[in-house]
């Protein structure tokens, strides 16, 4: 396999960069256009050669934004939500040694380091850019809105030799270990899942109308594409929380019709913590018809029964009863998370009902065996990886998945990679989920 350099990464961001833009963002402005390529190759260059290097001791992790500060709050909405600028009496160069010495005095979460292009004096750095740290809900999952920050080319270093380019929020491409991925990649947006996760779907569509009041003539509608919206963010907290614990883990779901089996002794997996069959097992379940019946209810209100309430309502509806409803649905995802840290498998349905934990998978796939590695999200082009490249706990999830073709994975390992894996046309199929998976 060839390896991947910031050159190559230079090529994808250019390919990419115009493709889904939506033209103009709320602020008015069309996304920056970019400078020369030579330009381009400079600013990605030098941040990679500087993410292999070390401040005393310190590794470094730290966003840098091409812009004027005048980009910056146009609007002037955004200081209220805590982004500003502190510009230098004095630019800065654009090189290694400066973003060498300025990188840890920013907050990776919260900060970025301003750098501008003019013909006369090449690149330089301006000041910095207080962003706050809402935007990590775009990887960690959540509802809260992201400061707004301009359509221009963000560089954010990670590690050594990782770098994800973006665009404004927009995460666009990720260089690491020599390859280079970009979020068409995602399973969560393939059609395989939606369609697997329809009847979950329907059936809260259906629960949702019958919870409705009949007295109660101003209820919006809600947009089909909600709950799937809403269980996305809930797994992007949950497997966020799996990498962040440094210890990995295994969430099993069963399709319906299979819980039954499941929940009691069967050939398949040994559950040393089962939850006693009661409503508490559905704790998503009644938060999400909760949040729908409050969204259909205020949006009714506001905009009337012809309305179709989606996720842009749901993020910015600023009630004290949502804001708990939205706190009680990530700690449940964190809940569900650290279960994992028991040695065993937690088992789920595809709606989410808690079956319980430390589930031991009886048998592995064997060593000499071998799996199919997707390389986009319907599996159509696909390599052949031996089972012998991964552990016990992978070759375990691999091993059920052939045996009961309808079981869905995610597995995350110690070093905070994650994997989804099912049965997928002839075999056993694995999909790499890296952070970007979950723009």
């Amino acid at each position: 396999m060839l390896h991947k350099y910031p050159k190559d990464l230079v090529f994808e961001l250019l390919a990419l960069w115009r493709l889904g833009s939506p033209g103009l963002d709320s602020g008015g402005a069309g996304y920056k256009r970019l400078p020369d390529v030579s330009v381009v190759e400079e600013l990605v260059s030098t941040c990679y050669q500087v993410s292999q290097m070390q401040e005393e001791a310190r590794g470094l992790r730290f966003r840098i934004m091409l812009c004027e500060p005048e980009d910056i709050d146009a609007d002037g909405c955004g200081e209220s939500k805590g982004l500003f600028t502190l510009v230098f009496s004095k630019p800065r160069p654009y090189n290694e040694y400066e973003l060498l010495k300025l990188g840890p005095s920013t907050d990776y979460n919260n900060s970025l380091i301003g750098i501008r292009y003019r013909i006369s004096e090449g690149l330089q750095i301006w000041g910095l850019i207080h962003s706050g740290s809402k935007w990590m809900h775009v990887i960690h999952g959540g509802s809260k809105q992201a400061t707004p920050l301009p359509s221009a080319l963000g560089i954010n270093v990670v590690g050594s030799g990782r770098l994800i380019v973006c665009r404004g929020q927009d995460i666009l491409a990720q260089l690491s270990g020599g390859n280079i991925t970009a979020p068409a990649m995602n399973v969560f947006q393939s059609q395989w899942v939606a369609k697997r996760f329809g009847q979950v779907r329907d059936e809260l569509a259906m629960l949702h109308e019958q919870n409705q009041d009949p007295g109660q003539k101003k209820w919006a509608r809600i947009d089909p594409s909600f709950v799937p919206s809403l269980y996305l963010q809930f797994f992007k907290h949950v497997i966020s929380t799996m990498r962040r614990s440094g210890h990995g883990g295994t969430i099993i779901s069963f399709p319906a019709g299979m819980e039954a089996m499941v929940a009691h002794d069967n050939p398949y997996i040994d559950l040393k913590y089962r939850f006693a069959e009661d409503g508490a097992r559905n704790q998503l379940r009644k938060i999400v018809l909760q949040i729908m019946e409050v969204l259909a209810k205020n949006c009714g209100r506001l905009y009337g029964p012809d309305y179709n309430a989606g996720w842009k309502d749901y993020v910015s509806l600023q009630t004290e009863e949502m804001a708990q409803l939205d706190e009680r649905i990530f700690k449940f995802a964190r809940f569900i998370a650290r279960l994992t840290g028991v040695d065993g498998a937690v088992v789920t349905t595809e709606g989410l009902e808690l079956i319980g934990f430390g589930g031991i998978i009886q048998g592995t796939m064997e060593m000499g065996g071998s799996v199919a590695l997707a390389l986009d999200p319907e599996a159509t082009r696909r390599q052949v990886e031996l089972v012998e490249s991964v552990g016990t706990r992978h070759r375990s999830l691999y091993y059920l998945c052939h045996k009961l073709r309808d079981v869905l994975g995610i597995i995350v390992s110690q070093d905070a990679k994650a994997r989804v894996v099912t049965w997928s046309r002839d075999m056993v199929t694995c999909w790499d989920v890296i952070p970007i998976d979950f723009t």
